[in-house]
């Protein structure tokens, strides 16, 4: 029998709370708790047994964007337990699906309102009332059962319902540990968390400055949306750890960030471009990490920085495995554009769909044998990752695209299959499709084909909202005659082509508008943006609407903007609005 063992990720936090118990171990805007606080706090709520939580039962943790967060996350580890992060920005049924599929013990709420389903016992907390709790030496942290799952993390399905990966805690541990000393954390330094809990590089974001007995720093939704994050890059003395996505980071330059040069930035869940870092490259570094969630976190790095001048592909490689992992290239045999039966292309690099194996290979899905089965190959010893990637000459990998549907946006995992379940069910029949398309301002976004009577698509966008998080909602909704197949009977979704007149926006509508937010709302202009969320007052409004007036010719009332708060269904508003007036 194997013998119980204790969370490797509560051990890393330990060691530093012994080596320096009165350093800073979080912060955010309203206060900062030493690591001898934050060790207090957490054993004493993980003491309290909440609901007859036992070692190896699942606690979901659902928190705004404050130090009560990871404290939260740190006390359901240190109570044996494994940790269900939920968003608070979800919607409710997605909630309600995450904690019903992890069969969830109990909810720990801190800093939100957000309601959870009546039958899973909830804690309410706030970050003060969390950090107050404990005196004395903290217990000892209690072993889970054997293998010892740290936490689940929910990701898209493309059966339409969100699936469960559960990832080992000695698995998440050994990463953190591998990646925190390649990247050179030391212990005088701050790690700006901008992560959702829910997203699984926030494990990283918590847990390697802790791992070193440096400094966590949560940023506040307000301070992410509002770019007020200059403040906090800037620690004379000290390395500054950045974690986020191109396309936030993006965003964030485009609204005014200057990142110092001291900052170390860490870039991971999308393509990265070489453009993007040639605009950053007076930083000390530039990481490019890669990684599937059933992978544990990363399994691959590369160091941007300096870029090589004689490297003219658009695209930066991944890098090289991390903390053991194996990479292994199984040659296409479609003969398709990806690549020839032989697996090469035409500069004879190997391509090939990733193969993982290694240390950090998750325990599965959670309650599907039958997909754990389907996607852990090879006896369980690999996991099949849907990516395309080719091992350049010098032996670095480079992402080259997916075999299936899945896309990502805003690093964002999304099966658009998932999508597409969600808008037949709204609008009552199949005859839809979503594809991922990119503007030249925001990025990656999701266009939805709706074939049949005609729609409003703002409703149906807010139909959907009830259903899908706000990164799955589709930013444009298009009407057309019909939706094309395959000979096969299947959707053709190369085939979809945007009809010419839509209710969709008008380009030059939304660049004015994407100004006019961000010089009087302060927050970067994506498409699921709220104009209320942003701190969007009736002033702003004017001020937007007056600005809009005047460089479209188009009578727009102030009561448009608060009737569409959401950045794109203003920017559809404001389009229908102009192509009246050029029809008077």
């Amino acid at each position: 029998m194997t013998p119980d063992e204790s969370d490797r990720l509560v051990a890393l936090f330990l060691k530093s709370a012994r080596d320096a118990p009165e350093r800073v171990a979080v912060r955010d805007p309203h206060g900062a708790w030493t690591y001898a606080e934050t060790a207090a706090a957490a054993a004493h709520l993980a003491a309290g047994r909440r609901a007859g939580v036992e070692p190896g039962d699942r606690v979901g943790v659902m928190a705004a964007r404050r130090a009560g967060g990871p404290v939260a996350i740190l006390a359901a580890l240190w109570s044996g337990a494994a940790y269900v992060p939920v968003d608070q920005g979800w919607p409710a049924s997605r909630r309600a699906a995450v904690l019903a599929g992890a069969r969830a013990r109990l909810v720990l709420a801190v800093d939100t309102d957000q309601e959870t389903p009546d039958d899973v016992p909830r804690l309410d907390l706030t970050t003060p009332e969390l950090l107050r709790a404990g005196d004395g030496e903290p217990s000892a942290p209690r072993p889970r059962p054997h293998p010892g799952a740290a936490y689940v993390i929910f990701t898209s399905g493309s059966t339409g319902t969100p699936k469960g990966v559960e990832i080992r805690s000695a698995a998440a541990a050994s990463l953190v540990d591998s990646v925190a000393s390649l990247i050179g954390m030391e212990r005088d330094c701050a790690f700006i968390a901008l992560s959702s809990f829910a997203f699984d590089i926030s494990v990283f974001e918590i847990f390697a400055p802790w791992s070193v007995g440096g400094e966590l720093v949560v940023a506040t939704e307000l301070e992410i949306l509002s770019n007020q994050l200059g403040a906090l890059l800037t620690a004379p003395g000290r390395d500054v750890f950045v974690q986020t996505t191109p396309t936030v980071l993006e965003q964030l330059l485009q609204t005014g960030l200057e990142v110092p040069a001291g900052t170390v930035l860490l870039l991971a869940g999308e393509r990265l471009r070489r453009s993007l870092v040639a605009k950053v490259d007076h930083v000390r570094q530039v990481w490019n990490l890669y990684g599937p969630t059933e992978a544990t976190i990363y399994t691959t790095a590369h160091a941007a920085l300096p870029l090589a001048a004689d490297d003219a592909e658009p695209d930066l490689p991944i890098g090289s495995p991390v903390n053991g992992a194996t990479a292994e290239i199984r040659p296409l045999t479609d003969g398709g554009e990806d690549g020839g039966e032989d697996g090469a292309d035409d500069g004879g690099e190997v391509v090939g769909e990733l193969l993982i194996g290694g240390p950090g290979l998750a325990l599965g899905y959670v309650g599907r044998p039958d997909l754990t089965a389907e996607r852990f190959v090879a006896g369980g010893t690999r996991y099949a990752t849907g990516d395309v990637v080719r091992r350049r000459p010098d032996g670095l990998l480079v992402h080259a695209g997916r075999l299936d549907r899945q896309v990502k946006i805003r690093g964002n995992r999304v099966e658009l299959d998932e999508v597409e379940s969600a808008l037949s069910e709204v609008v009552g029949h199949g005859r839809v499709a979503v594809r991922m398309d990119t503007h030249r301002l925001v990025g990656p976004y999701l266009a939805a084909f709706v074939a049949g009577h005609r729609h409003d698509s703002v409703a149906l966008r807010r139909r959907l909202a009830d259903r899908l998080p706000a990164y799955m909602v589709p930013t444009r909704i298009y009407e057309v005659p019909e939706i094309p197949l395959t000979s096969s009977g299947k959707t053709d979704h190369r085939a979809l082509r945007a009809p010419e007149e839509t209710r969709a926006w008008d380009d030059a509508v939304f660049d004015t508008l994407s100004a006019l937010w961000e010089r009087h709302l302060g927050g970067p202009a994506a498409p699921d943006a709220n104009f209320y969320a942003l701190g969007g007052s009736r002033s702003a409004a004017r001020r937007i609407a007056t600005g809009l007036t005047q460089a479209h010719g188009t009578d727009v009332d102030a009561a448009l903007i608060e009737q569409h708060p959401v950045l794109s269904d203003l920017a559809v508003a404001v389009s229908e609005l102009s192509r009246v007036d050029a029809r008077r």
